[in-house]
């Protein structure tokens, strides 16, 4: 198999965010942890020392030759002055697992790194911390990204538009030019947002769903037809 070709970084879009070099320790052992440190690591920037978990789940020492920590014991054996965290959790209760996590390691003391794909069309606009930007995004100008949000590969994401922080981005979605999506939204694979409209706070936007209308808090919207459910997203079960 042919291997990928690594990023020549005075190509490459993402480059002007692109955070300096530092040891960095990932959450999570799982496949999101996997994949995060298979970027990382291709694209060469960063020093991966460590994975680190919450203790409850701990059941392993090691990690393909890298040590996991308890989460918990986090700041004795890799204080904030050494390390920059990388939270690449999934959308997990609507994104509010991943915002307590990057809340904890705010009060723990620690700073997070971004990942913006070198393959990703990027023109140097905000971008916040322990977002994860995965390759072939169009990121338009005039937009701006917030905290703690995952963008799988292949998005567009229109000008003027606003993520806000803790956002979950599967791959293939269509937002149009100046949309205001509120904090910890979850948009579907294949979904369409039009221009000019806002999603409040928590919304699900199921796969192939299109909206063309502001969307209140915890707003659930599925299907080709795109219904609004009679429940709100903090009443999901499997999400």
């Amino acid at each position: 198999m042919a291997q990928l070709a690594k990023p020549n970084p005075n190509n490459s879009s993402a480059d002007a965010m692109m955070d300096p070099p530092c040891d960095v320790v990932i959450f999570g052992t799982g496949e999101m942890a996997e994949v995060a440190r298979f970027y990382l690591q291709w694209e060469g920037t960063h020093n991966i020392v460590a994975h680190t978990l919450n203790r409850e789940y701990l059941n392993e020492t090691s990690k393909d030759g890298l040590p996991v920590v308890a989460w918990e014991d986090l700041n004795t054996l890799y204080p904030p002055d050494q390390v920059k965290l990388f939270c690449p959790v999934s959308y997990k209760e609507v994104n509010l697992h991943r915002k307590r996590l990057f809340l904890e390691g705010l009060d723990k003391g620690y700073d997070f790194i971004r990942f913006i794909h070198p393959y990703a069309r990027y023109y140097g606009t905000p971008v916040g911390r322990n977002t994860f930007i995965f390759e072939d995004n169009v990121i338009q100008p005039h937009t701006v990204i917030g905290d703690n949000c995952i963008l799988w590969s292949g998005n567009h994401i229109g000008h003027h538009t606003t993520i806000r922080d803790h956002c979950f981005i599967a791959s293939h979605v269509v937002v149009s030019g100046a949309v205001d999506i509120g904090e910890r939204c979850f948009l579907g694979v294949n979904s369409t947002i039009r221009d000019n409209i806002s999603l409040g706070e928590g919304c699900v936007v199921g796969a192939g769903a299109l909206v063309t209308r502001a969307l209140d808090d915890l707003t659930i919207i599925v299907g080709a037809k795109s219904r609004i459910m009679p429940k709100t997203s903090d009443q999901l079960d499997g999400i």
